[in-house]
């Protein structure tokens, strides 16, 4: 097995698997889908023509607000042809930002946009949750653990890092991570 060097840019992961907050997260979210379930089955006795038009309303809004999310996206990603991660990397001072964590964050926010636009553009100054639609759930629960692994930072002592609670933007995101302590690289057995 080779060693991986600290340059080197781990595989992205979106939890860290057995972790104790993997796996509560995925107990939790599968109470949930089974008390909707069930509660969607009492209804569905009870008040059979009611029920299926409560869940066709759903679906079809659930449905408009994707499309129009993925239209507003594909719209923002046209105005942006031909921008790279090489335009987002030159909006930061590389001699006292990582490239790595530059790199990490750019990846992630275009992995996340995956399903609206393939290859979507992230400039530094994009709101997250005005302009690429994150919210901070997603970014506490996914972002930040995918970004930390791929970077090898901690996220140990976020509360001391000056961009705590102000991370509002693709570079704040890139900020945070950059003011993050590096993660002592691992050793690996070789067999």
């Amino acid at each position: 097995m080779r060693r991986s060097s600290r340059r080197q840019l781990p595989s992205p992961a979106r939890t860290v698997p057995g972790t104790v907050p993997g796996v509560l997260q995925r107990l939790a979210f599968w109470s949930l889908i089974a008390i909707l379930a069930y509660a969607l089955g009492t209804l569905s006795v009870a008040h059979p023509a009611a029920t299926a038009l409560t869940v066709t309303a759903l679906v079809s809004c659930g449905a408009w607000a994707n499309n129009r999310e993925k239209t507003r996206l594909q719209a923002l990603a046209a105005t942006r042809n031909g921008e790279s991660i090489c335009g987002f990397a030159r909006s930061f001072d590389l001699r006292s930002t990582d490239p790595l964590v530059i790199r990490a964050v750019y990846e992630q926010l275009q992995e996340e946009l995956l399903s609206y636009q393939k290859s979507f553009p992230v400039r530094g100054s994009d709101r997250l949750e005005e302009e690429l639609g994150l919210d901070g759930d997603d970014l506490d629960m996914s972002v930040a653990t995918a970004i930390a692994r791929r970077s090898g930072r901690s996220l140990e002592g976020t509360q001391s890092n000056p961009y705590y609670g102000r991370v509002m933007t693709a570079s704040d995101l890139v900020y945070f991570f950059n003011g993050q302590s590096e993660v002592a690289p691992q050793a690996t057995a070789f067999h």
